[in-house]
């Protein structure tokens, strides 16, 4: 689908101001450090938000889950048996009913947390940005669940998975998960499907996956959202796009090229051609959000452009990501 590609104008600049044969394409400009520490202290005080039917680790976490153990807070009772620890007996209750009692409460875990980064070429054509944002995104998830004692896995993909940090867990991992994150270099095309099944075969007890991805793949999110079924499986969506593919601000005679496979298509972007782009982009999106929510997933538009700390956040809390 050719809206899915970049606009090139094909008419050639003038000879003072064409960019150096040997780049092939325009560098980004400098924004400053891709990660900022005091963002990442005010975020440390929210958490990802897990759903209590994901498997997890009862012994370490911040989570709730549905298994209840004894415990001195507590919310549930049941009888006790022999051999269960006297110290969450509860005594006030023996006194009224003359029945020994177990006092249970909510027991926490940790959870598995799998960020699956697109580094397709896509992802960083001309200046949407998208890769930055997606990057700083990731890095963010990631610091959480590192800081909650969440066990993390980041997987960068374009054709097929490139190599992955973690699994790991806790803080000491924090400076490491950054760097990586920081390091990725575009790849030049994207297979979605099939890396997503590949990574849910691989993780059968599942847990909470967030694919961050301008989604411009040949094969199709539905197929990929099959293998992620909850309850196994809690998954969000984050669309990464930018302000020119919702309203694209050239005109005229134009190259379009596939910035993955290199396929050109010579266009004149006239008002009715814009119309139709936006009509196209709008079906699209709208069948997205759609095989989401038969598929049980989240699905979370985001646009480069937005200010990660004013709006990004705020719009990932209340999609009920962060809490």
């Amino acid at each position: 689908m050719w809206f899915k590609t970049i606009f090139r104008h094909r008419r050639q600049p003038p000879a003072n101001n064409r960019q150096p044969t040997g780049g092939g394409r325009r560098p980004e400009r400098n924004e400053g450090p891709l990660f900022d520490e005091a963002f990442l202290r005010r975020v440390e005080r929210m958490s990802l938000q897990a759903q209590r039917t994901l498997r997890g680790n009862p012994s370490s976490g911040e989570h709730p889950s549905r298994h209840q153990i004894p415990t001195s807070i507590f919310s549930d009772h049941r009888p006790y048996t022999s051999g269960d620890d006297l110290r969450y007996v509860d005594w006030n209750a023996y006194a009224r009913q003359n029945h020994v009692l177990l006092r249970l409460g909510e027991a926490e875990q940790d959870v598995n947390v799998h960020l699956l980064l697109d580094a397709s070429r896509s992802m960083a054509a001309s200046n949407s940005q998208r890769m930055r944002r997606a990057q700083q995104l990731v890095g963010t998830l990631g610091y959480l669940a590192l800081a909650h004692s969440d066990r993390l896995q980041i997987v960068p993909f374009g054709s097929a998975a490139m190599p992955a940090f973690g699994p790991t867990q806790g803080k000491a991992r924090l400076i490491e998960m950054l760097r990586f994150v920081e390091n990725l270099t575009p790849q030049p095309a994207t297979s979605l499907t099939a890396v997503i099944r590949q990574h849910a075969v691989s993780h059968p007890r599942g847990g909470l996956m967030v694919i961050c991805s301008d989604l411009l793949a040949p094969d199709g999110l539905a197929e990929a959202l099959a293998t992620l079924a909850p309850p196994r499986w809690q998954v969000l969506v984050l669309h990464m796009l930018s302000p020119d593919d919702l309203q694209p601000s050239t005109e005229g005679p134009l190259e379009l090229e596939d910035s993955e496979t290199g396929q050109r298509m010579e266009i004149i972007l006239d008002d009715e051609t814009l119309a139709a782009y936006r009509k196209s982009v709008a079906h699209w999106r709208e069948g997205l959000a759609k095989a989401c929510t038969r598929r049980g997933a989240t699905y979370a538009p985001i646009m480069s452009n937005w200010p990660l700390e004013q709006q990004v956040v705020p719009y990932l809390r209340s999609r009920r990501l962060l809490h």
